[in-house]
């Protein structure tokens, strides 16, 4: 049967046009039938047309008793967890969590713009089950992980348009990352002058810009310190289920010169390691030949790094700075001292020119005066001294 219209008769004496349409069969191999009832054998028929036409061109939307909650699970299981890395699979299930409580129990099929966006207000106003009012910020998070989540749905054929890409979403005020003065800077590193790692961590952040990660994973044949360079090629990402190395966040290995600073005191740091193979023994984990490790040799989690790094500066006044204030300092002062934007995009590791160009407009507001200033200096004496244009005054009235 590929679709038919019926008369029926209800107990109460109403007819109605009942419509029911073949829509194949679920993964169980049971069919799956839409039926749909009119009160006018015109609507019946004009929407038996159009199901057979998307069934014919293979769009047709089989109907299910799948919620929402159930079909993110679903995404989460069989789309985020093979498809992405552990920690963007994390972070889903942390996102998705807040629609799977908050409208887990609606009709995937039922699933409206209007009920997004009401969602997301009371997401926004603390009407969540945290109870707490989420920053706008994050609000955008969940949202775009639920439409990423809904296009799949489409895909699947399981919707026909995602509710999730016509919502208003509430705007977010742009703030810049914090930059720390030279000043500040020298306080924070001097704070960490008897630190274990940090003191060599944060100079060599602070002259390469790498990000947290970089850092962890970063092994001793990485650092040619006899060339003044450094390979990152790794980076270590830490999840609930533990911890793992990774390429670098765009995938690409770079290579990067070192200041003679950075490289005597990864001399340094080389030689005050030297005492803790030496104390662990067979017990110091010699194969990971990590470069910032535990006093065994082991790997640093991220996750513990920054609030030691967090811990420093606020011992010295610098509330609110971490690693990522000294990532986005080094590629403002490397803008600011002329260095061109490739050159600053590849040794940050972004994945293209514009990236960088967006996270740093800020420090190209010095390049805008000085492109005025060096007009001015060619051109602006030569303006003002030439004799001021003749206004051409044209009679009004007809012209021949």
């Amino acid at each position: 049967m590929k679709g038919s219209v019926r008369k029926l008769t209800l107990p109460s004496g109403t007819v109605v046009w009942r419509l029911q349409v073949d829509a194949g069969r679920d993964e169980h191999g049971k069919r799956i039938r839409i039926n749909k009832s009119f009160s006018k054998k015109g609507e019946a028929e004009d929407s038996l047309t159009r199901l057979l036409q998307e069934r014919a061109e293979g769009s047709l939307v089989k109907p299910s008793p799948q919620t929402f909650g159930e079909f993110l699970a679903e995404w989460l299981r069989e789309y985020a967890q093979r498809n992405v890395s552990p920690k963007t699979a994390e972070r889903y299930g942390q996102l998705a969590q807040y629609a799977i409580d908050g409208l887990g129990s609606v009709a995937l099929q039922e699933l409206s713009t209007l009920t997004l966006e009401r969602f997301y207000s009371q997401l926004r106003d603390g009407k969540g089950k945290s109870g707490k009012p989420l920053a706008p910020r994050t609000v955008r998070h969940v949202h775009d992980t639920l439409r990423g989540a809904l296009n799949t749905a489409l895909r699947w054929r399981l919707l026909k348009v995602n509710p999730a890409i016509p919502c208003r979403l509430p705007r977010i005020e742009r703030q810049e990352a914090r930059i720390v003065e030279d000043a500040q800077l020298g306080a924070l590193i001097d704070a960490a002058r008897n630190h274990a790692w940090a003191y060599a961590m944060l100079v060599l952040d602070s002259a390469t810009g790498l990000r947290r990660g970089e850092l962890c994973g970063l092994r001793w044949p990485d650092a040619d310190l006899d060339g003044a360079a450094l390979t990152v090629a790794r980076s270590l990402e830490q999840t609930k289920a533990g911890l793992r190395i990774k390429p670098p966040k765009n995938g690409k290995t770079r290579r990067l010169t070192l200041p003679a600073a950075a490289v005597d005191v990864l001399r340094e740091h080389k030689q005050a390691q030297q005492r803790n193979r030496r104390l662990f023994g067979k017990d110091y984990s010699t194969d990971l030949d990590l470069i910032f490790c535990s006093p065994n040799g082991d790997y640093l989690k991220p996750n513990t790094v920054s609030p030691a790094i967090a811990e420093l500066a606020a011992r010295v006044g610098l509330k609110g700075i971490g690693l990522h204030s000294l990532r986005h300092t080094h590629g403002s002062q490397l803008l600011a001292a002329g260095v061109p934007l490739p050159t600053v995009s590849k040794r940050l590791g972004h994945s293209s020119v514009a990236v960088t160009a967006a996270i740093y407009a800020h420090a190209f507001a010095a390049d805008e005066i000085a492109a005025a200033d060096a007009w001015e200096a060619r051109l602006g004496d030569s303006i003002r001294k030439a004799s001021k244009p003749r206004l051409q005054v044209v009679a009004r009235g007809k012209t021949g």
